[in-house]
């Protein structure tokens, strides 16, 4: 596990060009003039129970389960987290002046910074990040990539590793859970089948895991 305030900044994606600008979604206490930041989807899927991809069972632990550490809105920052082995399992990378909002509805800015926590599922593909109500830029919104080279190889829990698995694999992507619903939502991810992660952009905190 790595934590970093100013390591270096991962080189630039293709920006997401959908925006969620739907009418009426800005929250009940929140001020008029502040939307809730959901970010590019790919599906408004409303589904309250999704097939989360599961962690083989030879594959080793993790070198921790949760970590926290301080972003500052100044500052760029980095944590992840690897198997024992020292293969990759999790990056997040904030860019300078990435936070916007603490989860107290407080503009944040300047050296303005939040104690973040990173709890991972022991069993699933998944990752819960706190505080919530904190949310990002839309033009510096942090990425987050997880690794499923150790996911098991039944991608669809049928019993047998066959074609139907191979077929799915270009279809995992992250997706993330909305709190008040408990619904899940498909993000737009980048899925590179060769070195085996999935990653997407993120604009509040949230459950995340990787699914098909």
């Amino acid at each position: 596990m790595h934590t970093s305030s100013r390591g270096r900044p991962l080189h630039a994606w293709v920006r997401f060009a959908i925006l969620l600008a739907l009418a009426g979604c800005r929250e009940a206490t929140a001020p008029l003039d502040r939307q809730t930041v959901v970010g590019p989807q790919i599906s408004q899927s409303a589904a309250t129970d999704i097939p989360i991809v599961q962690q083989a069972a030879t594959a080793p632990s993790l070198e921790t389960y949760r970590v926290s550490f301080w972003a500052r809105h100044d500052r760029q920052s980095t944590v992840t987290v690897n198997y024992r082995s020292g293969q990759p399992f999790l990056h997040f990378h904030i860019p300078k002046f990435g936070l916007m909002w603490g989860p107290d509805e407080t503009r944040l800015r300047g050296s303005d910074s939040i104690l973040i926590t990173l709890t991972i599922d022991t069993r699933k593909l998944s990752v819960d990040f706190q505080p919530s109500g904190v949310e990002f830029s839309k033009v510096l919104a942090p990425l987050l990539t997880v690794w499923y080279a150790n996911a098991s190889p039944d991608l669809n829990g049928d019993g047998a590793v066959d074609a139907a698995d191979q077929a799915l694999e270009p279809q995992l992507a992250l997706w993330s859970q909305t709190r008040r619903a408990q619904r899940w939502r498909k993000l737009a991810s980048k899925n590179d089948t060769t070195e085996k992660f999935v990653s997407a952009r993120l604009y509040h905190f949230s459950e995340y895991a990787v699914c098909w």
